[in-house]
């Protein structure tokens, strides 16, 4: 792959969860990521804003899966290291990738924050509204709704998201070392987030000590 395809992140749309839920999962090949096929778009990273409604502690894991609901429906969230700080009835905005296992939609968070002001929730719905109804105006069919988004303020430092982005710069075809790893790396204790992605599924390891990311 080309270098500025393995840097470049994709977008992160804003999406309803019954968009997630309701819409055709594509498995790619090679490097190309997985992802839902909503409207023209390909959703391979989703922006989500709604409300943790329950939390379910999984056996022999240390972090919690909890169900977030957005108002179209509920979505179940995997952690594997940002889940401490949460519980049911926290306002969240999630960024993550969707995931499909048998007949299971999840959605892995790569950033996520809690919400103070419930108005937010408001907005979104009618960010999302005003969309739809402009489609309509237009005599379009209607179509699910996907609003492009940067980063915007949910985005902070995940460490996760970091290995995994060192792992896709650095891989050349052959994989990437630990050691590569630990000197790109800004943070402390590299081998337990390596670990963490290795459990998760997002990366693997293609000989000893050296690792590729899984999409």
């Amino acid at each position: 792959m080309a270098e500025g395809e393995t840097s470049k992140r994709q977008v992160a749309h804003k999406v309803r969860i019954a968009d997630i839920l309701n819409n055709r999962y594509v498995k790619e090949d090679g490097w190309l990521p997985n992802y839902i096929s909503v409207g023209d778009k390909k959703v391979s990273r989703a922006n989500i804003l709604g409300v943790i409604v329950s939390k379910d502690a999984q056996e022999g894991s240390q972090t919690p899966n909890f169900m977030l609901d957005d108002g179209t429906g509920r979505l179940s969230l995997r952690f594997f290291e940002q889940g401490d700080g949460l519980d049911v009835g926290d306002i969240v905005g999630v960024i993550g990738r969707p995931r499909e296992f048998g007949a299971e939609r999840y959605l892995v968070p790569e950033i996520i924050r809690k919400i103070s002001n419930s108005k937010w929730i408001e907005v979104r719905k009618l960010e999302l509204t005003i969309f739809q109804q402009s489609l309509k105006k237009e005599g379009s069919s209607p179509v699910p709704v996907v609003l492009d988004t940067e980063e915007e303020t949910i985005e902070e430092s995940n460490p996760l998201s970091q290995i995994a982005d060192i792992i896709k710069q650095e891989d050349s075809g052959s994989g990437v070392s630990f050691e590569e790893i630990s000197v790109k790396f800004s943070g402390t204790d590299p081998d337990e987030y390596v670990k963490r992605l290795l459990e998760q599924g997002d990366i693997f390891e293609v000989k000893p000590g050296r690792y590729k990311v899984l999409e």
